[in-house]
């Protein structure tokens, strides 16, 4: 741990508030998020807040960018939100998902599991396959997730 904290675990007349570091310091931030967020489960969101089979969410948790889908099968997913072309977001607003989640650059595509369906020359101009590329390796990263009680948990 960055800074020390033991003041605060005192007894309360005897305790103080949290270093600054706590509120300023972008290496306390990065720590406390790793400890907070990435070594347990959190909740995200509202499973309701994609109600219908193709609903899109994206969002935003502590500056990874996140969409929440709903499957054509029902299931609520949590996906990176970035493009594994270009780093591209995929999703701006929340929407409905009709056939593809598409890329805006390349348009690269993937399937509501997140597998890479489309990937427009790859292979170079009217090229859409490489021999080179493997196309498994290159879906959409999933977040571990689970709904309870309409809480979506990552």
């Amino acid at each position: 741990m960055l800074t020390d904290i033991s003041t605060v675990r005192r007894p309360l007349d005897q305790a103080n508030g949290l270093p600054n570091a706590h509120y300023i310091d972008p290496q306390v931030h990065e720590e406390e998020k790793h400890a907070l967020f990435f070594a347990n489960w959190a909740a995200l969101d509202v499973a309701s807040a994609v109600p219908e089979n193709g609903d899109a969410k994206p969002i935003e948790l502590l500056g990874i960018p996140l969409l929440l889908l709903r499957d054509r099968e029902g299931v609520v997913r949590v996906f990176q939100n970035i493009c594994r072309h270009r780093g591209m977001i995929l999703v701006q607003e929340p929407s409905k998902i009709e056939g593809a989640i598409r890329c805006p650059y390349h348009s690269w595509s993937y399937d509501m599991s997140g597998k890479l369906i489309a990937t427009p020359h790859v292979g170079g101009m009217n090229k859409h396959e490489c021999n080179k590329f493997d196309k498994s390796k290159s879906g959409l990263k999933e977040i571990r997730s689970n709904v309870w009680l309409d809480m979506i948990f990552i």
